[in-house]
């Protein structure tokens, strides 16, 4: 038994000893009186039931729920158009604002966009010159051609989008 002359020291000091390891004049209290012994054993039993405690796994089938949810829930396309025709507006004026402030910017298009006028009509009749040609020597060769390079990119594009919903279900 302690002697009523002693106190007990500040909790906070005990538990701080106890942590270091070190034996300073709390520990030593606590060795001879038997409520902060308690209250040391208590601490420790707390302590290790803490430590004991351990975040419970998710269910095996979560990710498979989460996922078909997903899919059950998908977003609606117009949403998605709203989305996307938002950002190019907002892109297309970023660049407009550029493209207005910058003086140098603002000649150098507009001589870009006059000389792709002035040369656009000479590519322009080139290439319809050399498409005319190509089709009176070779429109068998040329058909079948197109119409493999657009069938095999238009399956291309349908196995890449897969099986979504039909326009009824979106």
């Amino acid at each position: 038994m302690m002697p009523t002359s002693i106190e007990c020291p500040d909790l906070e000091v005990l538990f701080t000893e106890l942590e270091s390891g070190e034996h300073g004049p709390a520990m030593e209290h606590a060795k001879l009186c038997p409520l902060c012994t308690a209250i040391i054993e208590e601490h420790r039993l707390l302590e290790k039931d803490l430590y004991r405690l351990a975040d419970p796994l998710p269910p095996p089938d979560l990710v498979h729920k989460v996922m078909a949810r997903v899919a059950s829930e998908p977003a609606p396309v117009r949403r998605e158009l709203w989305t996307g025709l938002s950002i190019l507006g907002i892109s297309l004026l970023a660049g407009l604002g550029v493209l207005i402030t910058n003086d140098t910017a603002l000649s150098g298009a507009g001589t870009g966009l006059a000389r792709f006028l002035v040369d656009g009509k000479a590519f322009v009749e080139a290439l319809l010159s050399g498409a005319h040609a190509l089709w009176h020597t070779a429109a068998g060769p040329v058909a079948g051609l197109l119409a493999a390079l657009l069938f095999s990119t238009l399956f291309g594009i349908k196995r890449l989008a897969g099986n979504g919903p039909t326009p009824s279900e979106a």
